[in-house]
């Protein structure tokens, strides 16, 4: 024999759907807002220094990253390319591998590891390296010497904040840095962005 449905449950069960979406809404501009580069904190012309200040945190709480960049220009192009992980190959017919020249000034405690590099072409194309989404590969040098990189966020409370590992010589107060990112050989770039955390980053515009 088959039992109805209470009208209890028939009458809740709206209300529990309703309430469901509702949540999920709640969470999806939170999940969209940390996702992708969409907060300019900073905005400069290539050749001029732009000064940064944004918020960060860490296992020992909130700080701020503090830093000067100018974009000197982008380099030559050549169709090897190197990944993040020191592996050299060729990159397919169309594409090749543009330097960006970057200048930077900071004090040797900033955490400046693991930055994102994204040249926009004037159609809004994107072709970024960093950050371990890269189809690439991940690099974590993009923006700091290869030999003296400077501390990392600290992940346990245990750390100090901008402690180098044993035998690392501290970064210098003023750097460059030259990284290579893979794009069409014919795309015209407007801008560059660097970003260490979604969504903020900061624009360098390239002269049109």
């Amino acid at each position: 024999m088959r039992t109805r449905p209470s009208r209890w449950w028939m009458a809740a069960a709206p209300v529990a759907a309703v309430a469901m979406l509702a949540a999920s809404g709640y969470r999806v501009p939170v999940f969209w807002y940390q996702s992708g580069q969409h907060h300019e904190i900073a905005d400069g012309d290539a050749q001029e220094w732009v000064a940064v200040s944004e918020r960060t945190s860490d296992a020992h709480g909130d700080l701020t990253r503090r830093y000067s960049v100018r974009l000197a220009g982008l380099g030559g192009e050549s169709t090897a390319y190197e990944a993040g992980f020191g592996d050299e190959f060729t990159l397919a017919d169309g594409m090749v591998a543009r330097q960006v020249r970057l200048d930077f000034r900071a004090d040797p405690d900033q955490p400046l590891k693991n930055c994102a590099l994204t040249l926009v072409d004037d159609r809004g194309r994107e072709y970024r390296v960093g950050h371990s989404f890269d189809a690439i590969g991940e690099r974590i040098t993009n923006c700091v010497p290869e030999e003296t990189p400077g501390p990392s966020l600290t992940v346990f409370p245990s750390e100090k904040r901008g402690t180098l590992p044993r035998g690392e010589l501290p970064r210098p107060e003023e750097w460059s840095v030259s990284p290579a990112i893979a794009a069409p050989k014919d795309a015209r770039f407007v801008e560059l962005r660097i970003s260490f955390e979604d969504p903020d980053y900061v624009t360098l515009r390239l002269p049109r």
